[in-house]
């Protein structure tokens, strides 16, 4: 009886990942791994195209994530939105064309790491809708593979860019101010791929895309304003508009 409790203790302390809705599988994970990678390179081509295009090109550029995932989203599941959407979304992707064309500031590296960015993300809004309906995993066990999955790459990533190298040399890593603001945009970043994760799974890529872009709006006015890398021209801006 006392050598049966020590493990019978465990096995309630110990609660494993089943308990939460995400069995740790191989299978599993090889089935995920499409879309942690869709992730890792959404995540690491935005950061190098904001290296060479200013915020509002950015998020303009963006917009051609909602027509890859309309199309995405017909190729896989034969589901178009009605045609005025249609008309919108393409609307947005001209704008999106005539800023590129009119930016003052044009940077051909930048709008290839954006497209890439703009692909990748609808590759990874696409592939939550499907695996997480295959896999049969709750929103948080679809979290868990993607970070989990992704983390190696990241890694390799941080090491391979020169950047892990230059962490301890950061002047502010130990200030108290730098490490409440890490940690804050940590859980910012984690409460919005959540967000991501839930709206997708509970609606559509293809309105997460779309809802996504509202953001813009605010996003524009403060990157034409807080940065001062925008350069006025009123064709760009109302492209960008």
């Amino acid at each position: 009886m006392t050598s049966s409790s020590p493990s019978h203790y465990s096995s309630h302390r110990c609660a494993s990942p089943e308990k939460y809705g995400f069995p740790v599988t191989l299978a599993m994970s090889k089935k995920l791994l499409p879309m942690a990678l869709g992730w890792v390179t959404y995540g690491i081509s935005g950061v190098i195209a904001l290296k060479y295009l200013n915020v509002p090109m950015f998020s303009a550029f963006r917009r051609f994530t909602t027509i890859i995932v309309m199309y995405g989203e017909y190729k896989l599941n034969g589901r178009l939105p009605p045609r005025d959407q249609q008309a919108a979304v393409l609307t947005m992707c001209i704008g999106a064309a005539i800023a590129g064309i009119t930016d003052l500031a044009f940077s051909l590296p930048g709008y290839c790491w954006v497209i890439t960015c703009a692909v990748s993300t609808a590759i990874y809004l696409l592939f939550i809708d499907k695996l997480g309906k295959e896999s049969g995993l709750n929103t948080f066990g679809l979290m868990f593979y993607n970070n989990m999955l992704a983390m190696p790459f990241m890694l390799a990533a941080l090491l391979v860019s020169g950047e892990m190298a230059l962490v301890p040399h950061f002047p502010r890593l130990y200030t108290l101010d730098f490490q409440v603001f890490f940690v804050v945009s940590a859980m910012q970043a984690f409460f919005l791929n959540f967000l991501i994760f839930l709206c997708t799974r509970v609606n559509s890529p293809l309105i997460t895309s779309v809802t996504g872009t509202v953001k813009d709006l605010f996003t524009n006015i403060l990157g034409m304003t807080l940065f001062g890398d925008f350069p006025f021209n009123p064709p760009n801006m109302l492209s960008i508009a």
